[in-house]
């Protein structure tokens, strides 16, 4: 099945609009970017929509438009003449920026047969295949909590300490090392929901009083992280699936074992209250679908990518491909290479559905505009 193009009736994302407020939510796009706004089911929810994704997408304040102001922003802070090494050329920041604003004044399908009459489609090469992306994607897990400890909320959330105590292991903390110093900022009731939250970097807390707030990585205590699957696999406790549902499921099954297999992985992440959308490392805010974790040393951040990706409808269901642009903006410690990229997926167990589908070698190219 081919490719279908993003314009031709697809879902794309709608993006967080505003901060969420008693007012009905009616229209998108009508607030200040960078902040959230409920979804129509109420929740944070990012909702896919059935529109044109083509020059008029591109104007106001939709994804694709945000998306390229960002990287703007990045790139008027960067110096033009900086290079990246990349299939063989130099690839400046100034070489960035021009294409971005040429993208910002595109007016026509996002193909490459149609971007390749003013763009170079440098073909992304990794360990996966060559002219192909090694993706993985990530999301925001949603929990339960409180603002205050209760019989079931008892595991806390902690801010950054005092730098003292920011070095402590994951099991000093469990433990109860920081406990009673004010730096609880919230509590949860289940400790494998926070350690996924950890390892995603965000989290939405639904509030026991209807309220709801993002938490959004702070720092971390310096130890080296592990992944729990890994210290399930090599102990014999579990084996087959090690999906965050199933290793969930079986934590819960062996609840003896909680303490030992979470502080396993002896990182620990901090987090800080927040009603904008999570940020990423170059400092704009991620935009679900679009954003992409990078090894910067092989792509730049500011890079525009296009690549053919799986296409999902509303219930993160696969339903054939589409090409997509993707901001390189963001890193991770595990995303390294030339071909890795990290796609961000939004919100919710339907987030991390497709966060799991997402994965593979998908056609991938770095566009650079062709010089005059």
């Amino acid at each position: 099945m081919s490719a279908l193009p993003a314009f031709a009736g697809a879902p794309i994302w709608e993006s967080w609009p505003a901060i969420f407020a008693p007012a009905p939510y009616t229209q998108p796009y009508q607030q200040p970017r960078m902040a959230f706004a409920p979804s129509h089911q109420g929740s944070f929810q990012p909702q896919i929509q059935l529109a044109a994704y083509h020059s008029s997408n591109m104007q106001g304040n939709s994804p694709i438009q945000r998306g390229l102001l960002g990287l703007a922003q990045i790139l008027e802070q960067k110096n033009p003449w900086e290079s990246t090494p990349l299939m063989g050329r130099s690839i400046t920041q100034g070489m960035l920026a021009e294409t971005v604003s040429a993208l910002l004044n595109w007016d026509g399908p996002l193909l490459p047969d149609t971007l390749r009459n003013n763009f170079d489609l440098l073909p992304i090469n990794s360990a996966k295949g060559s002219g192909e992306g090694n993706f993985t994607g990530y999301f925001t897990p949603e929990l339960n909590g409180s603002r205050i400890r209760t019989e079931r909320f008892r595991i806390p959330v902690y801010k950054m300490p005092p730098r003292e105590l920011a070095r402590l292991s994951h099991a000093d903390i469990a433990n109860g090392a920081l406990a009673g110093r004010g730096l609880e900022i919230a509590w949860v009731d289940n400790p494998f929901a926070l350690y996924i939250a950890q390892v995603q970097g965000a989290a939405l807390i639904h509030f026991q009083d209807g309220g709801q707030s993002m938490f959004d990585y702070a720092g971390n205590n310096g130890h080296a992280f592990s992944p729990v699957s890994d210290y399930l696999y090599k102990t014999g406790y579990k084996t087959g699936s090690m999906s965050n549902t199933e290793i969930d499921r079986w934590l819960h099954d062996h609840p003896k074992k909680m303490h030992e297999v979470l502080t396993s992985n002896q990182r620990y992440i901090f987090f800080r209250e927040t009603n904008e959308i999570p940020a990423t490392a170059s400092g704009n805010g991620v935009i679900p679908g679009h954003t992409i974790a990078v090894d910067s040393h092989h792509i730049p951040h500011g890079s525009v990518l296009l690549a053919e990706l799986p296409r999902f409808d509303a219930d993160g269901n696969t339903i054939g491909s589409e090409w997509r642009l993707l901001f390189a903006q963001d890193h991770g410690k595990n995303i390294q290479g030339a071909g890795r990229m990290d796609l961000y997926l939004g919100i919710g167990k339907t987030a991390e559905s497709m966060a799991y589908k997402i994965s593979g070698a998908h056609r991938t190219y770095l566009l650079v505009r062709k010089a005059s």
